[in-house]
């Protein structure tokens, strides 16, 4: 309160000063100043200062003669000062206001003296028209606070915008992500599509229309999202198996994961973008004769660990597509013939919320060879059952579903299953220069020592795959967490023995950076978990060269 009175004294010498206190009886709740020296500033304020203070009537018995109302008192050189009416203990006593009430009410109007209370309008016309009013009080303020927040962000970085005045954004407050979104899609819209114009100082100028292009770009994303998540939930399945199969379905936006979390595997990315992602995302280019029909299977093979199930959620998070995951838990019934209703079910559901992926994990375990002697007759149904409604009679060539496999067997697959895989794309063992790819994604927010060679660090880990490397990096961070506890506990021991109290414990803050001897003693624990040399290696190389 103390700086607020001193605030109130240097904007008063400019000129005469009304100060608004919104909710007056909380404005003096919990002061720890002294009240005489608060008596003291506020008998220095000058002439001229108005204060106003706010106050509503919780008592339920008088709400509707007395809901709210102004409180006014005027400070001057000769006013009455304004704890002489209350006793150095009302600060703690207004704190516990539910017993205190009427007695804080009673010095508050002393305090102010001058009362106005507002009523809400009896006659139903004028009430209508005064919460007209109040809705259009809160789309200005609204209006006013976005502009502000758009107006810091474009001083901050260096952008002008002369006609910002004319952007009313009054259905939504923006926060500062949004802003920082809005501005972002403005100026790659204005520079696409305006000369560039520079301020005297550099700074570059836009218009207002770029920024409502920004702003449309964004409420079309929020819409989407939107209409993504309420269409799941309003769909009509047809039989209790696809209700029970909607419960599995993952939209786009609550994956996750996407292409910048992936490191390397630049050429299967792209070929997964091409094949997968332009069809989904543009189905009209692909309307035109018979060559350009979109892929309807898709296998990702490898060795384990190297990011196929990362780039089977990436693909539908980038493609916006609705990401079903199969497995036999989520197919498979104690009962005799559900199996197949349960296979019909996963395409009829992904043709409704298309576009779609259905993917598979480990499909050599679901979709394995049938002339296997062991396998159960029911098992071999369900497989026929997929196999038809994946590509059969009563297939349409123009749905947007996807089927995505993933594998370290595939030769294990049967083979009507493998013609269905029309593009399949082996995801290696990264070399040296795609594993320090990986470990830039991977430690791109640690903190990282002057001496930690990423180059270097990905050289000593021939034949670790991607999971591999996450493994070694999650190893490493744990040594500046094991220093600091070793600490404590020598500190802890010094401290006892000299019989002063335990110090405090440390915080994230310090902890070191990462350097390469992390590393290198995490490289001695953490081994490559597949051998480039192994048996079932050379089985994926030559079934990918056939």
């Amino acid at each position: 309160m103390i700086l607020a009175c001193q605030v109130i004294s240097e904007e008063s010498k400019i000129g005469s000063l009304i100060v608004l206190l919104k909710d007056v009886e909380k404005s003096f709740t919990g002061i720890t100043e002294s009240f005489s020296s608060l008596r003291n500033k506020l008998e220095l304020l000058p002439p001229g200062v108005l204060i106003i203070g706010s106050h509503t009537q919780m008592d339920s018995r008088k709400e509707k003669a007395h809901p709210g109302g102004f409180l006014f008192t005027k400070f001057a050189s000769s006013s009455q000062t304004l704890f002489d009416l209350f006793p150095d203990s009302f600060g703690s006593r207004l704190h516990e206001r539910n017993k205190e009430s009427p007695k804080a009410m009673k010095h508050l109007n002393k305090l102010f003296p001058n009362k106005i209370s507002i009523q809400l309008p009896q006659d139903e016309a004028l009430l209508t028209s005064w919460k007209q009013q109040l809705d259009r009080d809160v789309e200005t303020l609204k209006a006013k606070s976005n502009i502000g927040s758009i107006r810091t962000f474009l001083n901050r970085s260096a952008i002008e915008c002369n006609d910002l005045e004319e952007l009313f954004i009054k259905d939504q407050s923006l926060t500062n992500e949004n802003v920082d979104k809005i501005v972002g899609y403005a100026v790659s819209y204005h520079l696409k599509h305006n000369k560039v114009e520079t301020s005297k100082d550099g700074k570059l100028i836009i218009t207002s229309g770029s920024l409502k292009h920004g702003l449309d770009m964004l409420q079309s994303i929020h819409s989407d999202n939107k209409s993504s998540k309420k269409s799941l939930k309003d769909v009509a399945t047809e039989n209790e198996f696809e209700k029970r199969l909607l419960a599995d379905v993952i939209p786009p936006n609550d994956i996750g994961v996407t292409f910048d979390d992936i490191g390397a595997l630049e050429n299967v990315k792209e070929t997964l973008k091409e094949l997968v992602m332009l069809p989904l995302q543009r189905p009209e280019l692909f309307c035109k004769g018979q060559l350009t029909k979109p892929c309807k299977g898709i296998l990702l093979f490898g060795p384990p660990g190297t990011g196929k199930t990362m780039l089977a959620k990436a693909v539908a998070t980038e493609a916006g597509a609705n990401f079903i995951n199969i497995s036999m838990s989520s197919i498979t019934s104690k009962w005799f013939g559900e199996g197949e209703k349960y296979v019909k079910a996963v395409f009829s559901l992904a043709s409704k919320i298309s576009p779609s992926v259905i993917f598979i994990d480990e499909v050599d375990s679901m979709l394995g060879r049938r002339e296997n002697p062991g396998e159960h007759e029911a098992m071999r149904k369900m497989k026929n059952e997929f196999m038809v409604n994946w590509d059969g009679l009563r297939t349409k060539d123009k749905e947007r579903v996807l089927v995505l496999g993933a594998t370290n067997r595939p030769f294990d697959l049967d083979e009507a299953v493998i013609r269905r895989f029309p593009r399949r794309l082996m995801v290696n063992l990264p070399d040296a220069s795609n594993r320090e790819k990986i470990l830039k994604v991977i430690l791109a927010k640690e903190e990282l020592g002057q001496d930690t060679d990423l180059e270097s660090l990905a050289n000593m880990t021939d034949g670790y795959s991607g999971s591999d490397l996450k493994n070694l990096c999650v190893t490493a961070a744990h040594y500046p967490i094991r220093e600091i506890l070793e600490k404590e506990k020598k500190e802890k021991n010094v401290a006892k023995s000299e019989g002063r109290p335990e110090p405090a414990l440390h915080g994230s803050e310090d902890v070191r950076p990462l350097s390469l001897d992390d590393f290198k003693s995490a490289h001695e624990q953490v081994c490559a978990s597949v051998s480039s040399d192994s048996a079932n290696m050379n089985e994926l190389v030559q079934w990918n060269d056939l």
